[in-house]
């Protein structure tokens, strides 16, 4: 007997039969982690999230093919990376980026991004698009040595999109639209494209379904969602993975930098506005939030006792750098202190 759909609840899993070496795997394999946040970036980021997860769903739920993943954050040799979104079909996988834009958000022709606030103001922010490469690094790394077929997860397709959520608006380059970026309700249409579109040129299939589900049951049990108190301290669930080094230069009408003598004595400052209302959040590594004017600044931890590179360690509230020449550890940064 083979296996096949049944709706529970308006959600479809597949049947199990004696025969099946994956019973009751569900086409929705994994739905988003809990979530509870104050803080209104926080909120808005997880809006767009499970829009987008709802319109995975509403496409998806039924197709026996696409496995559909929602929020998997991996920890691999010291670094960490998280995917929104993550659907495996027999063509390789698909890496979605939900961004939250309320007004404008513009892409330039030097592969810029900003986020614009009204008519005349707008500020930088770092690349989705270079955020989804990234995490598709990471994750052929991790499947390569896990399941002991680098070849395999370093040829394999990984589509990536991002998923601008339905209340913004895309200005797009004067040399046209962007490869892979697009509303919330467009992905979906998107994937099925894109493998429409390998099927008709006659490229072979990677993927059987056990071994589809097998990656899902895999990247479940390895996932490795932040606790309330982790990365942003207000209990952000979800970790921005944009990295400080990849935010341009802004363009914005945000007050200018001061001048090097009104940085604070213990010199933590934004590095675009200066203000001092930071805290300390966690993507590829640790960075500064400005909540002033939401600018990354990169972390560079010194040693306050022989002068050599620290590293940062984290306990509650409180983090520190510590020395691995000297052994010290002194008091770094205290969010919300």
């Amino acid at each position: 007997m083979k296996s096949g759909l049944v709706c529970h609840d308006g959600a479809y899993t597949r049947k199990a039969c004696p025969s099946d070496p994956h019973p009751a795997a569900s086409v929705i394999y994994k739905e988003l982690d809990p979530f509870s946040s104050e803080d209104k970036f926080a909120r808005s980021g997880r809006a767009a999230e499970e829009q987008m997860a709802f319109y995975l769903k509403r496409f998806f739920a039924n197709d026996p093919e696409i496995v559909v993943l929602n929020g998997i954050r991996l920890e691999h040799n010291g670094d960490a990376a998280q995917v929104d979104h993550l659907l495996i079909h027999s063509h390789g996988l698909s890496i979605v980026e939900s961004k939250s834009v309320v007004g404008k958000i513009q892409i330039k022709d030097d592969g810029q991004w900003l986020r614009w606030f009204g008519a005349n103001q707008s500020r930088g922010m770092a690349s989705p698009i270079t955020q989804a490469r990234l995490q598709e690094r990471f994750f052929r790394d991790v499947l390569g040595k896990a399941s002991k077929r680098p070849d395999l997860f370093s040829t394999i397709p990984f589509d990536l999109y991002v998923a601008i959520s339905d209340s913004g608006i895309i200005l797009w380059p004067k040399s046209g639209q962007v490869e892979g970026v697009c509303k919330a309700d467009q992905v979906p249409d998107r994937i099925l494209a894109a493998n429409t579109a390998r099927v008709n040129s006659g490229q072979a299939q990677g993927l059987a379904l056990p071994d589809r589900l097998k990656i899902a049951e895999f990247l479940v049990k390895t996932n490795k969602p932040l606790r309330p108190h982790e990365g942003d301290v207000k209990g952000e669930a979800k970790v921005e993975t944009e990295v400080a080094e990849a935010t341009k230069p802004q363009e914005s009408a945000v007050a200018p930098a001061k001048d090097s003598s009104e940085i604070p004595s213990n010199g933590h400052a934004c590095r675009q506005c200066r203000s001092t209302d930071l805290e300390i959040r966690y993507g590829y590594s640790y960075f500064f939030f400005c909540k002033a004017c939401e600018t990354n600044t990169t972390i560079k931890p010194i040693c306050p006792k022989c002068g050599e590179p620290g590293r940062l360690r984290k306990q509650k509230n409180t983090f520190y750098v510590t020395c691995e020449k000297c052994q010290g550890e002194e008091v770094f940064f205290v969010n919300g202190g």
